[in-house]
């Protein structure tokens, strides 16, 4: 095999060409997609897009924002989970029963604050948020079941990420809060922790 490549390279006669098969060459547009290729006279220029510079402070916002409406929204569907199962128990009316209809208030002001950055309504949902983590803590260690031990943890969760969602809004103004809203163009990262 050697000396036949050999006699390829020095242009001496090879084989009868019956014996080689033919190759037919298929043209190929360079392009992108062709790894290793690169045409650069085949893209497009780059578009220049304006920067949102936003401070820490304002990229926590926005990346609370989403995550503090989906957990007021869980917690909106946990405390009528709660009356629904108080109420299909068959217990009568007593102040208990009041005070988680009371809770309702809290997440759904959790859930028009986030949307808003309105620090008052956020606030509302953290209050609601610590009394109904300590009721849950309580109930927890009083019962100690697995299941009511898990939902003490993930109120306490909840009750994290909404405080924290709070305090960062205190450390923007009215007028930066409008502003925050108003961006469009940043890739939110939504926190769980």
């Amino acid at each position: 095999m050697a000396s036949t490549l050999e006699q390829a390279e020095r242009g001496i006669a090879h084989p009868p060409a019956a014996d080689l098969p033919v190759v037919k060459g298929i043209p190929v547009r360079a392009g992108p997609g062709i790894i290793g290729a690169r045409v650069s006279h085949l893209q497009p220029p780059p578009v220049a897009v304006p920067a949102t510079l936003l401070d820490m402070d304002e990229q926590t916002v926005l990346n609370y924002q989403m995550s503090v409406w989906c957990f007021a929204f869980l917690d909106m569907t946990s405390t009528v989970l709660n009356i629904v199962a108080v109420y299909s128990a068959g217990l009568q009316w007593n102040p208990w029963q009041l005070l988680f209809l009371l809770l309702l208030v809290g997440p759904i002001c959790g859930l028009i604050g986030s949307g808003r950055l309105n620090r008052s309504l956020v606030a509302v949902f953290v209050i609601s948020c610590l009394v109904k983590a300590v009721i849950q803590v309580g109930y927890a260690l009083y019962t100690f079941y697995f299941w009511t031990v898990l939902f003490a943890f993930l109120q306490c969760w909840i009750t994290k990420i909404a405080a924290t969602f709070w305090w960062v809004l205190g450390n923007l103004t009215k007028e930066r809060r409008r502003q925050v809203l108003e961006v469009k163009n940043y890739d939110i990262q939504r926190v769980y922790w």
